[in-house]
């Protein structure tokens, strides 16, 4: 899997078809048996795109998807395969709507109510056509407040066809376009072959959300399960970590994005940086966080770090390879002092993360309504803030079909008021996706701290070279994609 801006995700030209779903018999007009509250993550999401609609702002917010089917394309089979993806996933089925009372409630169609209609919507006789074609598309149609809320696409080709989805956030997080691609893949290679799929249940984000919501309907400011969060506001001076640098950026404000990914290093430049890491007994997120942390020193002068985590929220089985929101927001602090090196810093990022993982399930949306109520109004982040993710495709489904899939995962923020920062390892590489404001001190300040952790990661791996442990065939770091 790869992550990348729309225009960098390679279409070719080709007939295009897609698919929405039709509208089911039942309506939102009254309750339901099949009704559900809507889980913390999508209640405030949902809320966002209200206050932006109030405010009459324009902007467009959805993450997308898409992968390659090699040969002749059958396209009855593929849109069998899609049917079968959208019936496999609860949310997918799912439309949403405010009660007078407050409360975000679904109404989910049922799996036999569940009909695509397909358009044909014609040839385009170059890339850059179909690019432009699924960008206005997916800007005008995906919305949280209108339904449906995803769309998905064919553009078929003489000798391969490329399948391209859309989602609004609040269907989903980025791991689960992993499992989106396997769910059609595997179906479709079943039903163009003549074959029944074979079924392949998945536990449903709606049920997910019901859990969430039982266990922690009675949190209140004071519960013991915040005691995390009160350490970290009482040593940050507020929930939302700032980032130590000057953007020119006005809090409060959003300003158009910059939206591109670079390549690291190249793929035996990663396995050296690995190899690093494995001489201090860490992980390579560790690593990488703890190499994040003093680029950001040397930039900065932070003595120490403080930054937002995404974490997945799929111990439980059930939510293994499901399809929704399954993901948590976590603070983490480690010092990064001058003088510090990297293996000083890695037992900070470690004993920082070992702290994390023992507050993971407290919902984020929960900790800003009760810790910092003066924020919870916002639609976003209240300034810029300290952001960094990291996902290592290599250990998830698919990762050997890279090279014949060609799967990516496609974010899209027209507006931001912070920079965020996205690192991914996959077989050809580590790679930095980060979206930021296109304000010029911004664009300065973020290619100074992404050029600071290229030079870091680079030293490390020559110092690793020098003391003679860098794996044969390891090579230079490129910074360029």
């Amino acid at each position: 899997m790869h992550q990348l801006p729309l225009e960098k995700a390679g279409f070719h030209a080709g007939h295009v078809h897609e698919w929405r779903l039709r509208p089911a018999a039942n309506t939102l007009t009254s309750l339901s048996a099949g009704d559900r509250p809507a889980s913390f993550n999508q209640e405030k999401h949902f809320a966002g795109a209200v206050s932006a609609r109030q405010e009459h702002v324009s902007e467009n917010y959805w993450i997308g998807l898409s992968f390659r089917i090699p040969g002749e394309l059958d396209l009855p089979a593929l849109e069998a395969a899609l049917l079968h993806f959208v019936k496999r996933h609860e949310v997918l089925r799912c439309g949403f709507e405010q009660l007078v009372a407050g409360d975000l409630r679904c109404d989910v169609m049922t799996p036999a109510e569940v009909r695509l209609e397909r358009t044909d919507i014609g040839h385009f006789a170059t890339g850059e056509a179909v690019t432009a074609h699924i960008e206005n598309t997916f800007n005008r149609d995906i919305d949280t407040l209108s339904w449906p809320l995803f769309l998905m696409g064919v553009v078929v080709e003489a000798s391969q066809a490329t399948v391209y989805m859309g989602f609004d956030h609040i269907l989903c997080d980025g791991l689960s376009l992993v499992y989106a691609v396997e769910d059609v893949q595997r179906d479709y290679a079943a039903l163009s072959e003549g074959l029944t799929p074979a079924p392949h249940p998945a536990g449903s984000y709606l049920d997910f959300g019901d859990v969430q919501r039982h266990r922690y309907s009675k949190l209140t400011a004071d519960s013991a399960e915040l005691d995390y969060w009160r350490a970290f506001i009482a040593d940050a001076g507020d929930l939302f970590p700032h980032i130590p640098l000057e953007l020119g950026i006005e809090s409060g404000r959003m300003y158009p994005a910059v939206n591109n990914t670079v390549r690291l290093l190249d793929d035996a430049g990663a396995q050296a940086f690995e190899r690093v890491c494995q001489q201090r007994g860490t992980k390579l997120f560790i690593g990488m966080l703890a190499v994040v942390g003093m680029a950001l020193r040397d930039i900065s002068g932070s003595q120490v770090y403080r930054g937002f985590m995404p974490i997945a929220e799929r111990k439980d089985p059930r939510w293994r390879k499901s399809f929704g929101w399954f993901v948590n927001t976590l603070a983490i602090r480690f010092p990064i002092a001058d003088g510090m090196k990297f293996p000083e810093v890695v037992e900070g990022v470690q004993a920082g993360f070992e702290q994390l993982l023992r507050n993971v399930d407290v919902p984020f949306v929960k900790v800003w309504e009760l810790l910092a109520p003066q924020y919870f109004h916002l639609r976003t982040w209240p300034f810029p803030v300290n952001f960094f993710s990291f996902l290592d495709y290599r250990k998830l489904p698919g990762a050997d079909m890279l090279h014949t899939w060609q799967p990516k995962t496609i974010p899209e923020s027209s507006h931001s008021n912070t920079g965020n920062m996205w690192f991914l390892r996959n077989a050809d590489g580590l790679y930095l996706h980060s979206i930021i404001c296109d304000v010029p001190q911004s664009v300065d300040a973020f290619g100074r701290y992404h050029a600071a952790i290229v030079s870091t990661l680079e030293e490390l791996i020559s110092g690793s070279v020098r003391g003679g442990v860098t794996p044969r065939g390891s090579g230079q770091p490129s910074a360029t994609l």
